[in-house]
């Protein structure tokens, strides 16, 4: 049946055109995060994870983040994150999609995030552990400048590092 390959093709390139590729700021969240500040880890209670205060690079210093953020390309994360467990214990990792964009404020910012709970949050691109099954080459990214997320990251492209464990 020809017709249903075009119309699948059709819906397929409607899709893409709509912006399954970007997406906006969430308006409401169905639940907001609910923080409990430990140093330099947030709990975040009703999503059963902990956070890291500072974004990759960064220290924690006088209760507050210090420094820049490291701006990497996706191949040093799995470094970086054996580092992080060897020094301040296990299973942390990079963030799902709707993980990272659970931290967005859309009414903060720039940075679209709380502030006081991520103290010097680098105003742009975040890597998501994500890949987009659209396009498999490309990883979901959280911007934190607009609170958008995009899902045609090149893993070649150099982003901001948050990473997160399960409580």
């Amino acid at each position: 049946m020809p017709g249903a390959a075009n119309f699948k093709n059709a819906v397929v390139c409607f899709i893409l055109s709509v912006g399954l590729l970007n997406v906006g700021p969430l308006s409401a969240q169905a639940e907001e995060p609910t923080f409990v500040v430990k140093g330099p880890i947030v709990i975040d209670v009703l999503g059963g994870l902990d956070w890291m205060r500072c974004s990759i690079g960064q220290v924690w210093e006088n209760d507050t983040c210090v420094g820049s953020a490291l701006l990497v390309p996706f191949a040093s994360i799995d470094s970086l994150i054996a580092r992080t467990q060897r020094n301040i214990g296990p299973d942390w990792r990079l963030p799902s999609r709707e993980e990272l964009e659970s931290l967005i404020v859309v009414d903060a910012g720039p940075p679209t995030i709380n502030r006081t709970v991520f103290p010097n949050t680098y105003p742009s691109l975040y890597w998501t552990g994500d890949i987009n099954w659209l396009m498999p080459h490309a990883h979901w990214s959280i911007n934190f400048f607009t609170g958008y997320a995009y899902g045609r990251a090149d893993k070649n492209r150099n982003f901001a590092v948050r990473l997160v464990r399960p409580r």
